[in-house]
């Protein structure tokens, strides 16, 4: 049977005044399915890069308390299937955490569905590192464009017979050759040893170039970084050093100032 599920994004906005908010949870109601449940993130790690100052105590006490108040509206609904329940629950309110407008979907499986909306829009299933490369990737393509650079670096392939790999932006001799290169790198990982693994791949992709004569006269890493007070940050700048000595030169992946500069050296 298909059923009419109704749900809003559960949204923590610490600051009123600038109305600031991240998605931490999803609340959804089925009447037809007797069905009312809710997702609710504790993480703080995600969050501590849109609120910086603001004490994580905050956000863990804030956190534990709504999810009471959210299973006890999930008690209520198992006995009184009645939509006015969900309306009461998300309506306006001045708090900590708050309600999205309310959205409407057609499913199955409203468990399923609950779950499905969790990963996409607060997990962000869909942000993997290759999604957030391609971001950075369009972002220098739409600067290098703006400054009317964008015809003098092209997608290029670099080393040697089977042994090659792609970059989206390389400034190519006469010959073919890669003479300086631009590459995104998404090295924010939650967990250090994925920097540390991504750092590796390309340390090996560089260390391969420089074995057959193919290392282009210079590189630059458009990076982003974990937060320099996290636990990441010592896993990072350990990629940073090896690639460094490797002869790549790092950016923050928004600072078009050093983009410009490598991309209009002669």
């Amino acid at each position: 049977m298909t059923h009419v599920a109704r749900y809003s994004f559960i949204r923590f906005l610490p600051y009123a005044e600038t109305e600031e908010f991240a998605n931490v949870g999803i609340v959804i109601h089925a009447p037809t399915a007797r069905y009312f449940d809710f997702q609710l993130s504790n993480k703080w790690r995600r969050l501590s890069g849109f609120f910086d100052k603001l004490d994580r105590r905050v956000f863990a006490q804030g956190v534990a308390a709504f999810a009471e108040e959210l299973a006890r509206t999930r008690d209520m609904a198992a006995k009184v299937a009645e939509p006015w329940i969900f309306d009461d629950l998300v309506r306006p309110r001045e708090a900590l955490f708050r309600f999205s407008a309310v959205r409407a979907v057609m499913t199955e499986s409203p468990q399923a569905k609950l779950q499905e909306l969790f990963d996409h829009y607060v997990d962000h299933d869909f942000a993997t590192p290759e999604y957030q490369e391609k971001l950075i990737e369009k972002a220098i393509r739409g600067v290098l464009r703006r400054e009317g650079l964008g015809g003098r670096f092209q997608s290029a392939k670099l080393g040697m017979d089977g042994l090659q790999f792609k970059v989206p932006f390389a400034e190519l001799d006469a010959d073919g050759k890669a003479l300086r290169v631009i590459k995104p790198m998404h090295l924010a990982y939650e967990e250090p040893l994925r920097i540390l693994d991504h750092g590796n791949q390309w340390l090996g992709r560089l260390r391969h170039l420089e074995r057959v004569n193919a290392m282009p006269k210079s590189m630059l890493l458009a990076v982003t970084q974990p937060p320099v007070e996290s636990d990441r940050f010592g896993a990072f700048e350990e990629v940073r050093r090896d690639l460094a000595n490797m002869g790549a030169v790092f950016a923050a992946s928004n600072d078009e100032e050093a983009l410009l500069r490598f991309a209009q050296a002669a």
